[in-house]
């Protein structure tokens, strides 16, 4: 974890109302470039850099 992710982690858990967890999860997909992710977590669907795959 590093400055970046903790400063992302803060503003996506504000704008996508996440709890800290998928914030944190959100905010290190973005800092590694992951744009894809395979979850039943529908609170990711909000997230609009990050495609959920069926």
């Amino acid at each position: 974890m590093n400055k970046e992710i903790i400063s992302d982690f803060a503003e996506i858990s504000f704008d996508y109302t996440l709890l800290p967890n998928d914030a944190l999860i959100a905010a290190t997909c973005k800092y590694h470039g992951i744009r894809k992710s395979i979850t039943f977590d529908s609170d990711f669907e909000s997230v609009e850099f990050i495609e959920i795959i069926d």
